[in-house]
């Protein structure tokens, strides 16, 4: 409809009364202002009463330009204002709001005759929306041919990662607290000390020497070009020692004497890597056993079950140790004796720190060593990795940098030596990375921080410790849905521990 042709006044004579009631006030002021003998307070203290007159009444606005004419004192103003009120309201007179009804509202009786109605059950119809007509899950309907679902949809298949359905679950740590949040805390971290070593040579055998560190050949990079592949046929693959290498380890720590009096955590380094990487790396899960005895959490590796490796698989592991050979200055020279790279073969530093409160012993394997010009040893980490390009750069600095770091840090290792190749297995080139300088690295681009990963092992251990009894046995886990540690009661504990424990009696 087109407004402008009408002709009808939409307003009326009110609307123009009151036009001409504010041309009047405009005016007022307009005379206060060039008033200077007081006129303008005078016209001041009378605007009141014509803006509560602005019903339209015409006797206000006579009042109210009578007493701005004169002046006048305070009691007059007052008795205008009161009068202009009670022409506003004195048109409505005082009855019953209710009317005739009121009279059978008070008749009504205090109990219905009326039988209360019983409603039906409510039932889910929140998902009618999604055009099945309530035959989905939770509908109105039930789902023809099909039985009822139970879990929301998650069978069998998923039920173990839920611990709360577990009879063997004890506690959970749900991980809610954001990146942010664990960035504000200041976690402090001890420098590392070794204490002790152990090597694993051919065979199997046990030393408690450093008879298998190799040492780091500087001149790796004129190796660029060398195949990989070369010697995987006598490759020997590393065999799941379960809790015998742990046993190993403890050995070590009863051989040197190490007191365990004020020591809250024994480990290797392999579980404290999962537990700090679980601060940004959420869908890779993992185990581990927990044994408290005398005061001693004892953190047992427990490998999940992988699917059979391929062909393509093993070389690619493979790889990894061809090039530590190639890296290493005693490395076996392979074809001459028809001998191959031996996995087994290694070397274990025993190290003392402290995260946070708690004060820890772990054993970290070493790839080799090198030395300063003053002879100083100082370990290097041996690295293996495709090429990098566009696409793959991001997530190469977001989890392998990460690993690498955690892994490094944690036992004081200075320098990381990474060898990059194809996907034939040749080498292309080699990087050597300095630890303390891949955290500046990627804290530019925002992926990820050390601080963070500190700051929610410490978060861990807090409740790690805080949580398990002493000569009980647990497993930590974390698995699918990845959004808690769970810690489940063991039935069983390692044989390892069950002797160290009995041994360290006799000392």
């Amino acid at each position: 409809m087109d407004f402008c042709d009408q002709d009808v006044d939409v307003y009326g004579d009110d609307y123009e009364q009151g036009e001409e009631g504010e041309e009047e006030e405009v005016e007022n002021h307009r005379g206060g202002d060039d008033d200077e003998n007081g006129s303008h307070d005078s016209s001041g203290s009378s605007s009141p009463s014509s803006s509560s007159s602005s019903s339209g009444s015409s006797s206000a606005r006579s009042s109210s330009r009578s007493s701005s004419g004169g002046g006048g004192d305070g009691d007059d103003g007052e008795a205008i204002e009161s009068a202009s009120h009670r022409v506003v309201y004195e048109d409505f007179e005082e009855g019953d709001l209710f009317g005739s009804d009121n009279e059978d509202y008070v008749k009504t009786p205090a109990r219905s005759p009326f039988t209360v109605p019983v409603l039906p059950s409510i039932r889910n119809s929140s998902n009618n929306t999604r055009g099945t007509f309530g035959r989905g899950r939770g509908g109105l309907l039930p789902r023809p041919g099909y039985p009822p679902r139970q879990n929301y949809g998650f069978g069998n298949k998923f039920s173990y990662g839920n611990g709360r359905n577990d009879e063997r679950f004890v506690s959970e740590l749900r991980l809610t607290k954001s990146e942010e949040t664990l960035s504000r805390k200041s976690i402090q971290f001890q420098e590392p000390c070794e204490l002790a070593c152990y090597s694993r040579v051919e065979g199997g055998d046990v030393y408690f020497d450093d008879r298998s560190l190799r040492l780091f050949k500087r001149f790796v990079c004129e190796d660029v070009g060398a195949d990989l592949n070369k010697g995987f046929v006598s490759f020997v693959e590393k065999k799941d020692l379960g809790s015998e290498g742990f046993g190993d380890l403890l050995a070590c720590i009863r051989h040197a004497n190490i007191p365990l009096q004020n020591i809250h955590f024994v480990t290797f380094r392999n579980n404290l890597n999962k537990i700090m990487a679980t601060a940004y790396i959420r869908n890779e899960p993992w185990k581990m056993g927990v044994h408290k005895r005398n005061g001693v959490v004892y953190l047992d590796v427990h490998k999940l079950p992988e699917r059979p490796q391929s062909e393509i698989d093993r070389l690619r592991c493979y790889w990894g140790y061809a090039f530590e050979n190639l890296a290493t200055e005693n490395s076996r020279d392979m074809g001459e004796d028809g001998k191959g790279i031996d996995a087994n073969m290694e070397f274990c530093s025993v190290i003392k720190t402290k995260l946070g409160a708690h004060r820890i012993i772990m054993g970290a394997e070493m790839d080799c060593c090198d030395e300063t010009d003053d002879g100083r040893k100082f370990y290097v980490e041996l690295k293996t990795s495709r090429e990098l390009d566009h696409r793959t750069e991001e997530r190469y600095e977001r989890e392998k940098l990460l690993k690498f770091w955690i892994q490094s840090f944690l036992a004081g290792v200075p320098y990381i030596v990474v060898g990059y190749r194809n996907d034939s297995g040749i080498l292309l080139r080699t990087e050597r990375l300095r630890t303390t300088d891949i955290t500046q690295r990627v804290k530019m681009k925002g992926y990820w921080q050390g601080g963070v990963c500190l700051a929610f092992a410490d978060e861990v251990f807090c409740w790690l410790y805080g949580t398990v009894k002493d000569n009980e046995d647990y497993i930590l886990q974390f698995v699918h849905p990845y959004n808690r540690l769970e810690l489940l009661r063991a039935q069983t504990s390692p044989e390892a521990i069950n002797k160290h424990v009995e041994q360290l009696l006799t000392y």
